[in-house]
């Protein structure tokens, strides 16, 4: 199978946050650690009385030591980045030092009482780590750290072997108890590196979930980012669109929308013999307005007679700015006599319309209609030369060609 770059990535993610909650772990494992470092001053002192002195001296050595190492990997994993082979001499370390205390506490009584059970909680304790090596190490040096103090009361003579029906008070310790503790310490040790890994597997399958949902919501939010520039972006195309057909002056079509139109109508008309109209009109005297007023006063005057064309002309009429205060206008299914009925509405409403200037403003119109074999070219030309007629005629009236 072929390893992508992703996976790779996702199994790096994983051991990160897996390293994370060993991180974590471990310092719950600390608190314990130095929870049990003041249980064994409280113990040492207070039976103190039936301690040797070279015993209850050895207890405090230990347990200073132990607070040491613990207030030591308190700041250490503290850190930014903190060691991740910490846990392995922490381990080693408390099992050492509880051989230690308990060796020192008094070695029949090793072997008799409940200070054995220890064992188990620092093995369990290695668990919480969720690390099937972490926790063999440490059942394996649990063991060893018994037979060790085993050994050395042996040596020592502060105990002899006897046989398992001796009294408890009895310096005699039973050779099969021995044998019984190394047996379920053993099998301790078998179990807790099962739900070692049985805490991995948990952990990691938890995690995984967790970096599927974090990576689902990043996702989400990335794919909702993506939809609004994609609103954005239709949006913005839509502004260019109308940027490109509209004249930013007077909010009608432009030049280059109305060509279009107009073939589209002249396509329409050749094929399905509808009438078709156009007028051209120019704002009379307007160069007059401009020089007077200024070109301010001459764009509102441009802006005004827009407004009017809007609101008088018809709903399927198309406008246009064809020049600088020319206009032009495409009346789809509309014949001769029709087109000058709207031409002269148009006309009086311009004459009547109030302006910011002190003087009327009027408007001269060419009319034209579709004839058979007419193109763009040809229909422009006639209602060009009747709006020039107008003019010649004295302006403010409209002509048909």
């Amino acid at each position: 199978m072929v390893r992508t770059a992703e996976n790779t990535a996702s199994e790096e993610q994983l051991k990160e946050l897996l390293l994370h909650e060993e991180r974590k772990s471990e310092r719950y494992a600390n608190y314990v650690r130095l929870l049990l470092t003041f249980l064994y001053f409280a113990v040492a002192f207070s039976i103190r009385g039936e301690l040797p002195a070279h015993s209850f001296n050895a207890i405090i050595l230990a347990s200073l030591i132990n607070l040491c190492y613990g207030i030591f990997v308190y700041f250490k994993l503290q850190s930014a980045n903190p060691p991740n082979w910490i846990k392995y001499p922490s381990v080693s370390i408390d099992i050492l030092l509880l051989s230690i205390v308990i060796y020192s506490f008094g070695t029949y009584r090793t072997f008799k009482t409940e200070a054995f059970l220890l064992y188990y909680l620092w093995i369990g304790l290695s668990t919480l780590r969720f690390s099937p090596m972490l926790t063999l190490a440490s059942g394996l040096l649990s063991i060893g750290a018994y037979l060790g103090i085993i050994g050395l009361a042996l040596h020592g003579q502060s105990i002899e072997l006897g046989t398992i029906t001796e009294g408890f008070v009895s310096e005699r310790v039973s050779s099969v108890n021995i044998v019984l503790k190394l047996v379920f310490l053993s099998a301790f040790v078998v179990l807790s590196v099962y739900i070692a890994m049985v805490f991995r597997v948990i952990a990691s399958k938890a995690l995984t979930k967790q970096l599927l949902q974090v990576r689902n919501d990043e996702l989400n939010t990335t794919l909702d980012k993506l939809r609004e520039t994609q609103k954005q972006l239709a949006q913005k195309n839509r502004d260019l669109a109308t940027l490109s057909e509209i004249d930013a002056l007077t909010q009608l079509y432009n030049r280059r929308k109305i060509d279009q139109i107009i073939e589209e109508h002249l396509m329409e008309t050749t094929h399905l013999s509808f009438p078709l109209a156009m007028m051209l009109l120019d704002i009379d005297r307007f160069k007059h307005y401009n020089d007077r007023y200024g070109h301010q006063a001459g764009d509102d005057v441009i802006r005004t007679v827009a407004q009017v064309l809007t609101k008088s002309a018809r709903g399927n009429d198309s406008i246009g700015r064809w020049g600088g205060e020319e206009f032009i206008i495409i009346c789809r299914d509309t014949n001769s006599e029709t087109a000058l009925t709207i031409a002269e509405r148009l006309r009086q409403a311009i004459e009547e319309a109030p302006f910011k200037i002190d003087e009327k403003v009027t408007c001269s119109f060419g009319v034209t209609s579709y004839i058979v074999g007419d193109n763009a070219d040809s229909m422009l030309k006639r209602a060009d030369d009747a709006l020039y007629r107008s003019k010649q005629q004295g302006r403010n009236r409209i002509s048909r060609q």
